[in-house]
């Protein structure tokens, strides 16, 4: 019985210290548990667990009651969420399991990260610049973040104060607008523009051959000028000047007064004293058969006119068209404006090309305010093998012959080495292929020129 009892009593004491053992097990925590968030995902890390103690890895992503759960290998250190909710806050939980007991948890609270917006940059064109200028702002418009700027032409340009370009030397400035973005929105593409730097041409060697500074009254001086008259029926321009003009011209348009030619484009109801054949009546004057220039730089100060449909114009025409018909000639316009677009002027040369198709190269500058509201100055340095157009001295349009690929262009030597003679002509048209539709109610429109030079520069420039 003795024996028995002794026996019975091993046995509870092996059972109690087996279930004692059994209780003791401790199964080790996760260490370092690390959650990098992106927009849908979730990139979760720990330190590997000590090898033999843990026999399986759980891991929780929690959003409310909605659960993923994963179960990895003990030797697993790393593993990734998919497919989670923009910019929402989840539990991020691990537990280590040796056989079926767990360890601690441990958990982390992470959000997942918006969704960045889509980010671009409007960056408009700078204006072309001379040297000395003012530094010229620049502007350009993100969806988000902050925009920079670089260049990576030193020697031409240089960013200062963050947002201005400042020209040092002519030539081409490269300017790089760029954008990292921020916590809402993406980097966005940077954008890049050209800023040509001229030269002043006030700096070169002029010698001043003929101006007319307008000191007189009435009608232009007819020892220079030829007033044009009619709406070009019966000319070779034909009716509405070959351009669908609405005007007829009249002398009557054409005053000067206080130091400024005016040319007025005018109805009966603007003015019921200067009327023609047409609802429209202007005026246009040109030096043909009076002045004929050869070269050199040409400047006149005017205030164009406002009102959409007028379309002023100071230009060049060949003095042989009577015998070279256009575009053979050539043509120059050093300024030509539209009222429908108050802040642009354009420049431009027509010639043949090879075939003898008329052929031209032009371009526009931008003022930043309507070009009606004030006096600017309008030129061309004209040489035998390239025409470089400014307005207040910054470059709107340079032209060279390789430009045209033509041997022998209209503005240069012909075979026989003869320099070309060109005239000057002043007109103020209304509507046509270049003015556009003329505004309602509009009945008078005045282009205002203060005076007109022209000079010899570094030996090139003669009057005939």
């Amino acid at each position: 019985m003795k024996k028995t009892l002794l026996a019975l009593a091993c046995v509870i004491g092996l059972t109690l210290n087996a279930g004692l053992s059994a209780h003791a097990v401790t199964v080790p925590a996760a260490t370092s548990f690390r959650v990098v968030t992106g927009t849908t995902t979730a990139y979760v890390t720990w330190d590997a667990f000590p090898a033999g103690k843990v026999t399986s890895i759980s891991l929780t992503a929690s959003l409310g009651k909605v659960k993923k759960i994963k179960t990895l290998s003990p030797s697993t250190t790393a593993t990734t969420f998919t497919g989670l909710s923009l910019n929402s806050s989840y539990l991020f939980s691990i537990t280590a399991y040796s056989s079926k007991t767990p360890s601690t948890t441990v958990s982390i609270t992470m959000r997942t990260l918006q969704a960045k917006l889509y980010n671009s940059i409007l960056f408009g064109q700078p204006s072309s610049m001379v040297v000395g200028d003012e530094d010229q702002m620049l502007m350009a418009l993100p969806n988000g973040g902050i925009t920079t700027y670089r260049t990576t032409t030193p020697t031409k340009c240089s960013i200062v104060n963050l947002t201005y370009v400042r020209s040092i030397a002519a030539g081409n400035c490269i300017v790089i607008a760029s954008n990292a973005g921020d916590a809402q929105y993406l980097a966005a593409a940077s954008v890049t523009r050209t800023i040509i730097i001229t030269a002043p041409i006030n700096n070169a060697d002029k010698t001043l051959l003929w101006s007319d500074e307008f000191n007189g009254s009435g009608g232009p001086n007819s020892s220079d000028w030829e007033v044009t008259l009619g709406d070009g029926c019966g000319t070779a321009a034909g009716c509405g000047w070959g351009n669908a003009e609405a005007e007829s011209y009249a002398a009557c348009a054409n005053n000067q007064a206080g130091g400024i030619m005016t040319i007025t484009a005018t109805t009966p109801t603007g003015n019921a004293n200067c009327r023609s054949n047409k609802t429209w009546t202007s005026g246009k004057f040109t030096s043909y058969g009076k002045r004929n220039f050869t070269y050199g730089y040409f400047e006149a100060r005017m205030k164009l006119p406002s009102g959409g449909g007028a379309w002023p114009a100071f230009w060049l025409l060949g003095s042989n068209i009577s015998t070279v018909p256009w575009p053979n000639c050539g043509e120059i316009d050093i300024m030509e404006y539209t009222g429908n677009v108050p802040n642009r002027t354009t420049s431009a040369v027509h010639y043949a090309n090879s075939g003898g198709a008329h052929e031209y190269k032009s371009n526009g500058y931008y003022n930043t305010a309507a070009l009606s509201d004030d006096y600017h100055v309008y030129a061309v340095l004209w040489l035998p093998t390239e025409m470089t157009f400014t307005i207040d001295g910054k470059q709107v349009l340079k032209v060279t012959k390789s430009d045209t690929g033509l041997t022998r262009w209209p503005f240069g030597p012909n075979a026989q080495n003869v320099d070309p003679k060109m005239y000057l002509i002043f007109n103020l048209a209304m509507g046509g292929n270049y003015g556009g539709a003329i505004q309602s109610g509009l009945t008078k429109a005045e282009f205002n020129i203060d005076y007109v030079r022209y000079y010899k520069v570094s030996g090139y420039g003669k009057l005939n």
